[in-house]
């Protein structure tokens, strides 16, 4: 069998275009996602960019308003607006005065410039964004129809009110989609075999032979993920090293390495998959620490820039956990597992966003076993993405099944199945 070595060959765009994913270089249009975290938000604008989207963010008595971030009359930005009536539900377009009413649906209540009598009142509306403010975090609403209830598209634990919600956000370089992609795929062993979050932990033979595919599981108090056995743990006994001939065992064993991994702790008395999530984002259990469940979205802010949005719950127990909790995170779980651990992954974000731009594709490989995570999550927003043409409505419920140690063989890769646990 030759080699294959054309790059750009393997990456050509070989496949019928116009697929959802395809198309979703700026996103899935209607989901909820989030924008910013509320102690960000004030009477003063804040301007952001979802999904292509200039949006302004503010409040008015209290309540967080998103809107367009263009005045309809010669696209000045509202997000440099004026609060030319304290205590009403309004904003004013800093050129010209149009006047809009948030609370009303964004009408447009006065143009100043032109008079108490001007004919455009009433006439002429502002966007508005649907938006809801929960666990101190400002969800947005980006589809033109009615919004789905936010539990539809926000990780149920998370809206506990015992929840503890951590947050890191930063915008980044690249196209949301290839943080999807590798987000569950088996990296972690090279990418993050460094880290100093992983300094102690032990590290595990790749088998070379993956056992179990992907599969949607519904977990019935959290949503819908496609979940990945391998990367939750659930391949089985696994073994320190593996020999590759003609080049000797891997990876090294260090006497230091001693602390076991964590997936297969029970998060809230339930062992918790990892798992990638419509639109897009991905659940980690015991991460940044133990007991917590960790999701990250990536919210694509243009073709060449993401929000990556990082979000931790956290349940103590007892006041004194709480304590620990909330030290913990600050001193070692968020700037050192959030913040440099997942630094790691930004950079091979953008790497990849480049290599596109140089060869006009960049795809899983089909003889890479592991970019079976990849392609069923490709796979899944082809088949259940909101509102695209094609498309079907998510599976909630399909044969019950327990989320064993040793799940029994999974389907190949594109023909994710589903399960309740």
């Amino acid at each position: 069998m030759q080699a294959e070595t054309n790059v750009s060959e393997w990456h050509a765009d070989d496949k019928p275009a116009g697929t959802p994913y395809e198309r979703a270089v700026l996103g899935f249009r209607n989901y909820w996602y989030p924008i910013a975290q509320s102690r960000q938000v004030s009477n003063r604008p804040l301007r952001r960019i979802l999904l292509g989207d200039p949006i302004a963010l503010f409040r008015r008595r209290g309540t967080v308003y998103a809107t367009i971030d263009e005045c309809p009359h010669r696209g000045a930005r509202i997000s440099v607006g004026k609060d030319e009536f304290p205590g009403t539900t309004t904003i004013a377009c800093r050129f010209h005065g149009w006047v809009f009413d948030v609370a009303q649906g964004g009408m447009c209540v006065a143009a100043l410039t032109d008079g108490p009598d001007s004919p455009v009142a009433g006439k002429i509306r502002l966007r508005i964004f649907p938006t809801e403010e929960r666990k101190g975090i400002v969800w947005v609403w980006m589809g033109k129809g009615a919004p789905v209830p936010l539990e539809d598209d926000v990780p149920n634990l998370l809206l506990r009110d015992a929840t503890i919600v951590k947050v890191r956000q930063a915008v980044v370089y690249g196209n949301w989609r290839y943080h999807a992609e590798g987000g569950l795929g088996n990296h972690a062993a090279m990418l993050h075999a460094d880290a100093v979050g992983r300094l102690f932990r032990k590290q595990y033979a790749i088998s070379g032979e993956r056992k179990v595919g992907n599969v949607l599981v519904n977990d019935e108090d959290d949503g819908v993920y496609l979940a990945s056995d391998q990367q939750s743990g659930r391949s089985g006994p696994r073994e320190p090293q593996s020999m590759y001939p003609g080049l000797g065992s891997w990876p090294a064993q260090r006497p230091w390495r001693i602390v076991p991994q964590n997936f297969r702790r029970p998060v809230l008395g339930k062992v918790r998959a990892a798992g990638t999530r419509l639109p897009g984002f991905l659940r980690i259990p015991n991460f940044p620490m133990i007991g917590a469940l960790y999701y990250e979205w990536y919210v694509a802010v243009d073709k060449d820039h993401y929000l990556y949005f990082q979000v931790s719950g956290h349940w103590p127990k007892n006041p004194i956990s709480k304590l620990w909790t909330h030290l913990w995170y600050h001193l070692w779980a968020g700037p050192i597992h959030k913040g440099r651990f997942n630094n790691q992954d930004k950079g091979m974000i953008g790497a990849q966003t480049d290599f596109t731009r140089r060869y006009g594709a960049n795809r899983p490989a089909k003889l890479y076993r592991p970019d079976v995570d990849p392609i069923d999550w490709i796979d899944m927003a082809n088949r259940y993405a909101r509102g695209e043409p094609g498309t079907e409505p998510l599976p909630t419920s399909a044969v019950r099944t327990d989320t064993p140690a040793e799940p029994p063989a999974g389907p190949p890769a594109g023909q994710a199945q589903a399960r309740v646990s």
